[in-house]
């Protein structure tokens, strides 16, 4: 078995009900996403913020892995040393279809974290500004574990070496028109190796992919795995 890197995007979830961030034309209550998504935002109105991530925290856990994710666990389990998932979704489906040690580019809702220590914990419930930190026990910096616009997003030196190490590069359900994870594909193609891309449709880089599979994920990825794992 090839060293895999795996790449998710919205696009995965999507199947399992998620939606985008920038659905509704990139609105929410009235508001641009951009103004509940920087840190800017959350130091002008920490409230909306947190209402805004208190409704996409209830969402998530109303929804459940789909069959693409829960193939990607199978790969996994059957290639742990082989298979590197990577994900731009900040929800923790890929965690409960059975995959491990996910790279979350993005941050993850299901988390928070302290603006003073640090600090970060699992978290599902509602959250607001009066909310102490558990270490440091101050109150007003707490904040969703999320990368928002202007911030870097996590694991980029983890995934670079493992690009440079990796066999094929696969991408999920993502546009790649986003930075930095657009730029992952140039480097697999540096690199020399196979890259496939998995999406509903042709996309803007979809001629910078070795091949691409186009068609629902769940059925696409599952279809794809059920060959490797018959292979062996």
């Amino acid at each position: 078995m090839k060293k895999i890197v795996i790449l998710t995007g919205a696009g995965i979830s999507a199947e399992s009900g998620v939606p985008t961030f920038r659905d509704a034309g990139g609105l929410w209550e009235g508001h641009r996403v951009e103004e509940v998504a920087t840190p800017g935002a959350f130091r002008h109105n920490p409230a909306l913020v947190h209402r805004f991530y208190n409704q996409r925290r209830v969402d998530i856990q109303t929804r459940e892995p789909n069959a693409a994710h829960l193939a990607i666990a199978r790969l996994q389990t059957a290639f742990p040393d082989k298979i590197t998932v990577v994900t731009q979704n900040v929800d923790d489906l890929h965690e409960r279809g059975g995959s491990v040690d996910v790279w979350h580019m993005h941050g993850e809702l299901l988390r928070i974290r302290c603006t003073k220590c640090h600090s970060k914990v699992g978290w599902t419930k509602p959250l607001d500004s009066a909310e102490p930190c558990g270490q440091c026990q101050r109150t007003g910096t707490l904040r969703p574990d999320i990368v928002w616009f202007g911030e870097m997003p996590y694991f980029l030196d983890e995934i670079d070496l493992a690009l440079q190490k990796c066999e094929l590069f696969v991408a999920v359900g993502t546009s790649g028109v986003v930075y930095p994870a657009a730029s992952f594909v140039d480097i697999a193609n540096h690199q020399r190796i196979p890259t496939i891309e998995f999406n509903l449709q042709k996309t803007a880089t979809s001629s910078r992919f070795t091949e691409s599979r186009l068609g629902p994920a769940t059925k696409a990825v599952t279809a794809w795995v059920e060959e490797l794992l018959l292979a062996g």
